[in-house]
């Protein structure tokens, strides 16, 4: 499992690279101020989906929960 770690990693190592390269490399000021804008924007969306899918998956685990109470234990 490390090694896939290691692996994951390098990849988001790279991504990065190539990102701040690009960004970097952008010499208008407004245009790299819409891209940190853009960027923040698609961080706060995927906080937020994924604080929703926790909610959500709470939300099935109670429901799970609450229909387990209106079976009625088995008798033997």
């Amino acid at each position: 499992m490390a090694m896939d770690d290691d692996v994951e990693f390098d990849i988001r190592r790279r991504q990065d690279l190539r990102l701040i390269k690009a960004f970097l490399s952008i010499t208008d000021a407004r245009k790299r101020r819409r891209i940190i804008e853009l960027a923040e924007r698609l961080a706060e969306d995927a906080e937020l989906n994924a604080a929703g899918s926790a909610a959500d998956l709470a939300a099935a685990d109670a429901t799970a929960v609450e229909q387990r109470k209106d079976v009625p234990d088995r008798i033997e």
